[in-house]
């Protein structure tokens, strides 16, 4: 006997996606990779996702030299008993998944990642936030680069298709600089402490790293208003 399948909820028609991430946090890439991954099991969308980029820097310590710097600032991150040697070579083997190919001797040290969080608030201006926050992403792990740099930035910003007005507009250090401060002071007054974060719809959260099956049920939840949210401060985001 054939039976028929009946929606008992509205299907959302535009899904808007609040990612809190830094730069500098491996975890974070992963998860901005398993959220696209993630976003290829949704389908009938009447408009594509919205990603909104909200930036968060972790703490670094600027005084230690680039290769101990850069231990040091992923030994914050761990849990107790972890070595950054072990974490490196978790990261390296969840990243070829994923396609990233981490490669952690060729970082430089922990740089302060404000001017990068600066292009991305240009960059959302053209809805570019999620191919120039995966430009940044692949430049400082895979590749080494100083994405603290203005001038790298300039670069990597080119290469991913921002425009010439958008380049222009970074170039110039008065604007948008106390937009990422006053956004990272919002989000410290709610709460958040570290990263990734993820709220879907405004309504359910996905806190610290996640694997895609579990951004698939999020996803999910977050397309049936009638699904209980998950979410432990909607507000979180908004």
């Amino acid at each position: 006997m054939n039976a028929s399948i009946l929606p008992l909820v509205p299907y959302a028609p535009r899904l808007t996606l609040d990612v809190v991430a830094d730069f500098t946090c491996p975890w974070s890439f992963l998860g901005l990779r398993r959220i696209v991954r993630a976003l290829g099991n949704v389908q009938g969308l009447a408009l594509p996702p919205l990603i909104r980029w909200h930036g968060f820097r972790l703490p670094r310590d600027a005084s230690a030299a680039a290769r101990a710097a850069w231990r040091a600032h992923l030994a914050t991150r761990l849990p107790p008993g972890m070595t950054p040697q072990f974490a490196e070579q978790s990261l390296e083997e969840a990243g070829r998944e994923l396609g990233i190919r981490f490669d952690f001797a060729r970082i430089a040290g922990a740089p302060d990642t404000a001017e990068a969080h600066r292009l991305m608030v240009l960059a959302a201006r053209e809805g570019r936030q999620a191919s120039v926050a995966d430009a940044i992403f692949r430049a400082y792990f895979e590749e080494g680069r100083d994405i603290g740099d203005r001038a790298e930035l300039l670069r990597l910003g080119r290469e991913a298709g921002l425009s010439e007005a958008a380049l222009q507009a970074f170039a110039d250090v008065s604007q948008e600089g106390e937009a990422v401060v006053a956004e990272e002071q919002r989000l410290r007054a709610l709460g958040v402490e570290n990263v990734p974060n993820l709220l879907l719809n405004g309504r359910v959260l996905v806190p610290g790293p996640a694997d895609v099956d579990t951004y698939v049920q999020a996803l999910d939840q977050a397309m049936f208003p009638g699904t209980p949210p998950v979410a432990a401060n909607p507000r979180l985001l908004n």
